[in-house]
């Protein structure tokens, strides 16, 4: 009986929390005012959106067809935290940007999952500004998924998943599939959640995947102490800067900052590794620095097989 209840002290209070978040959270959600109804000026951000990207046309024209609220600071994964113009930038840029890779390397875009959605910084703008009809969006934390059904429209099919890699999710279901800072912290299982993307995208599929890798490591080597992604890596692992005077490290390096829970590493991996490990699974197009949130990479693969 004593190891019996040594155990239960360890574990979560409910067996959900194990593999997920907010499994039962019921609080109302406290949206801010949709961006068409924000004024313009407020969208102006140059660093995140070029004329290139818009492609000639003006923001004022994604921005109007935005209906949807933005969500509170509480309910986006710490994205844009005062910048409510910013949050819907940031992801513009991103649906912008997938779309680019979609037609670089000839997809005829009509079915997309966005693993691991959050309260859908992306998927928001697949909503918004396209007519893709086959449209999901998964996340381990049940909150955002209820915000999802709450707000965007009912093409946009979403699935409270767990870190338990498994999807329900038929075969050969998706031209392309992202994940925006999710394998960022994936610290058990990574290669089973490869797999899983690679058997629900149809062949010759794309995903488009952001990682901490080499162009990281050398943002976070010149860094100032101001640089958030290298406080974060300093306070899980105090000794992080002596590892930081060296090369990264030529395997995945996981940095796991609690026992508990699904969510509880940071993870870096070496160009190197994505190549021998990943590309096992997707033909590796190309390693993009600098490409989300600056501070992380973007891989493009094509499913192999």
């Amino acid at each position: 009986m004593k190891h019996e209840s040594n155990f239960l002290k360890f574990r979560m209070p409910t067996w959900e929390d194990d593999i997920s978040l907010n499994h039962d959270s019921t609080t109302p959600f406290d949206n801010f005012p949709a961006p068409a109804e924000m004024p313009i000026e407020e969208f102006k951000f140059h660093d995140v959106l070029t004329d290139e990207l818009l492609g000639g046309r003006p923001l004022a024209e994604f921005v109007a067809r935005d209906t949807y609220p933005i969500p509170d600071v509480a309910d986006r994964e710490g994205y844009n935290r005062d910048y409510n113009a910013r949050f819907f930038v940031t992801g513009l840029a991103d649906f912008l940007k997938i779309r680019a890779a979609a037609r670089n390397y000839d997809i005829d875009l009509q079915s997309y999952l966005d693993f691991g959605c959050a309260s859908g910084r992306v998927l928001r703008h697949f909503c918004a500004q396209s007519d893709i009809p086959n449209l999901w969006g998964t996340d381990i934390n049940g909150r955002h998924i209820r915000w999802l059904n709450d707000y965007l429209p009912p093409r946009l099919k979403i699935v409270h998943n767990n870190c338990i890699p498994q999807l329900p999710i038929a075969d050969h279901s998706f031209d392309m599939v992202s994940a925006f800072s999710v394998f960022t912290h994936i610290d058990t299982f990574e290669t089973a959640w490869l797999a899983e993307l690679y058997r629900v995208l149809k062949p010759g599929g794309l995903c488009y995947l952001t990682v901490h890798n080499d162009d990281t490591w050398q943002l976070l080597q010149h860094a100032d102490d101001s640089n958030g992604l290298l406080k974060r890596f300093r306070e899980v692992d105090p000794d992080f800067d002596s590892l930081l005077k060296h090369d990264i490290p030529v395997e995945r390096k996981c940095f796991r900052y609690t026992d508990v829970g699904p969510y509880r590493a940071l993870v870096v991996h070496s160009n190197a590794y994505l190549r021998k490990t990943w590309g096992r699974f997707f033909e590796i197009l190309e390693i993009q620095g600098k490409a989300h949130g600056y501070m992380q990479s973007v891989l493009i693969g094509r499913k192999k097989g």
